[in-house]
């Protein structure tokens, strides 16, 4: 077997490679994600720099050159606003027909020392589905979007990778089915199952990851074949592409999916509910999520979402575009299609009852009925479009309220809880997911600090700045997402109570960078360090990345739970990456399996182009807390 050595020194040429021009370079310098930016290259890394000039690539049914014809509206994704040019930019995007052409371009890039980068949906908020340099992209869209039922129940589906969300709920809905999964419409089911598949239904069915039961995968030998959850020999390759890092470790093209019945769910029940933003309604609301989470004994039935939007609107042409803006006019065939179109600052309640015991199982109103008392009484502007335009008009600004006066189907619900467009804003982004295992959330008053760092932006119109929070329980005893921790996939941090999504967006008044760069700062001093008030760990989540260095920062993306002492998961997953892809062609970007880090000096920029200055002391002063924490941890043990 290649060793982990041999992996890692072979895909720092391919990496380092890509990121020698010096635009490039000093666009990398001046990413505001900070953390990414304290680690150097070694000297040994670059002495294996790949000095080739690959021979063009041809012979592809759907292709784009950097530089070419219609290059730039392919080159962008979710990410592009958000982070440097240069991060998401492949010589070549190729659009594949089918297997045959996945691994003509596997072959070229072993060939050439090159890597490939793989996308179905380009929403990954770091921007990994890209390369740079001399790099490929396979853009997965529209390659793999069949469907198969595999037996005559319909409880057991072959899907690929190319669906969005949107199509494939639509899919199992029209036969009453469903399986947990997230709520933003236009992400693509190979991304999404790959980092674990969160959703609404978390609490009462676990992860989209969970349902999974054979992968069919092209590996960098440019083979396809079948890995199945329950076969000794495709055990590691299995755990390694469910919550190792989407696209190391081969082309993932179709996935069998273990799907529910809503006739085995005949009572379940569904809360939605739009409030106008109130910083005292916020508190209570996440008061309830609290308690819910201080009672490991929860019943598994209930879960529960609270997120903060701020108000928007895609109905008015912006005076001064950027790239989102002119991709949604003028290329919608890429960028893709809005399904609501202005909304005010609110707050969003998503609940629902599974009734997983069946028929015999009666339902209890009192959790619903809770929620309700906090959110207290209301006349929203959700009331008065309606009261205008009937529910058509209100489901084309929000959505339709859901109430738990009545069984509402599970596949229904999954419906309603997608939202349906493409981004929250058309303004860049810094993205914060943080995993907690808190016991001590109401002692140490949380839900106020967390409310007032929201009210901060949120209560103040003129800062520039838009937010997009959301709140959600996935834990306790009787969490799904906790119960199916079988070893079975590279999924960590099983064992959170509440996922917390802080998500700031700026726009173009001079001082708005600077505000959200702020704001996270502070958010990121609520993690990862003793008396933090969130978490004393700093868990952080694959699908809601803002790292570009994966191997740095590993140990906040990877808990070791089940591990065998010494090898962590991390070293587990290095060395499954060294078998099945030994010359990295699936190291496309820093945020990969293994992957050599990234530091600014190494880089070159100059300082008046590199990263903030308060940006770096405070990553120094936040390692500096974690280092003396895992040091007082070795001390106890």
């Amino acid at each position: 077997m290649t060793s982990v050595l041999t992996i890692l020194t072979k895909s720092a040429g391919r990496t380092v490679s890509a990121i020698t021009n010096l635009r490039v370079r000093r666009m990398l310098a001046s990413s505001y994600s900070f953390k990414s930016l304290d680690r150097p290259w070694s000297t040994a890394h670059l002495s294996t720099l790949a000095k080739i000039a690959p021979i063009p690539l041809r012979g592809f049914t759907e292709i784009y050159e950097r530089g070419g014809p219609k290059y730039g509206e392919h080159c962008y994704q979710y990410a592009s606003s958000s982070y440097p040019q240069g991060l998401i930019q492949p010589k070549y995007i190729i659009y594949p027909r089918g297997d045959d052409e996945v691994i003509k371009a596997i072959q070229y890039a072993k060939k050439n020392k090159l890597a490939v980068a793989i996308r179905t949906g380009g929403h990954q908020y770091s921007g990994a589905s890209s390369t740079y340099g001399n790099n490929i992209q396979l853009d997965l869209s529209n390659t793999y979007d069949d469907l198969r039922w595999e037996n005559t129940e319909c409880t057991l589906v072959t899907v690929g990778v190319s669906y969005s969300l949107r199509v494939f709920h639509d899919k199992l809905a029209a036969k009453h089915r469903f399986v947990p999964h997230g709520q933003c419409s236009h992400v693509h089911l190979g991304g999404h199952v790959q980092t674990g598949g969160y959703g609404q239904l978390g609490r009462s069915f676990g992860l989209l990851a969970d349902h999974v039961q054979k992968i069919r995968i092209i590996t960098a030998d440019g083979e396809p074949k079948e890995i199945q959850r329950t076969s000794p020999n495709d055990k590691d390759l299995f755990f390694a592409v469910l919550g190792g890092s989407p696209g190391n470790f081969g082309v993932v093209t179709h996935v069998t999916i273990a799907a529910h019945r809503d006739e085995d769910h005949p009572l379940s029940r569904g809360l939605r509910i739009f409030y106008p933003y109130d910083r005292d309604r916020l508190k209570r609301l996440l008061d309830v999520t609290v308690r819910m989470a201080n009672d490991n004994s929860f019943p598994a039935d209930y879960d529960y979402c609270v997120s903060v939007l701020s108000g928007g609107s895609v109905i008015f042409p912006s005076l001064s575009p950027n790239i989102d803006d002119t991709m949604r006019t003028k290329f919608p065939g890429i960028f893709g299609k809005d399904g609501q179109f202005l909304w005010p600052a609110m707050i969003v309640v998503y609940a629902q009852w599974a009734n997983l015991g069946g028929q015999g199982q009666s339902y209890n109103s009192a959790f619903f009925d809770e929620i309700k008392e906090a959110g207290g009484e209301h006349s929203t502007f959700c009331d008065e479009i309606k009261q205008a335009g009937g529910d058509v008009l209100q489901s084309l600004f929000l959505g339709t309220k859901v109430d738990d006066d009545k069984h509402h189907p599970l596949s229904e619900l999954m419906g309603d809880w997608i939202f349906s467009n493409v981004r929250e804003f058309e303004k860049p982004y810094i993205k914060r997911v943080f995993m907690s295992n808190s016991q001590t959330l109401e002692k140490d008053h949380w839900t106020d600090n967390v409310c007032d760092r929201i009210h901060e932006i949120q209560g103040n119109d003129d800062n520039g700045c838009d937010l997009a929070v959301q709140i959600q329980h996935f834990g306790g005893n009787n969490s799904r997402v906790y119960q199916n921790n079988d070893g079975s996939t590279a999924i960590s941090w099983r064992d959170s109570n509440i996922c917390c999504i802080l998500d700031i967006f700026y726009g173009e008044k001079k001082s708005a960078l600077k505000t959200a760069r702020s704001w996270q700062q502070q958010n990121d001093a609520c993690v990862g360090h003793p008396g933090a008030i969130f978490c004393t760990e700093d868990r952080r989540v694959l699908w809601g990345s803002h790292d570009l260095d994966l191997d740095q920062e590993h140990d906040h993306y990877f808990d070791n739970a089940g591990a065998v002492l010494p090898e962590t998961k991390y070293k587990r997953l290095c060395k499954i990456k060294a078998s099945v892809d030994p010359d990295g062609v699936f190291t496309p970007n820093g945020f990969c399996v293994g992957a050599p880090p990234v530091k600014a000096a190494d880089i070159g920029a100059p300082p008046d182009e590199g990263a903030d200055t308060g940006d770096i002391e405070m990553a120094a002063q936040l390692r500096g807390r974690r280092k003396k924490h895992e040091t007082q941890l070795e001390q106890v043990a």
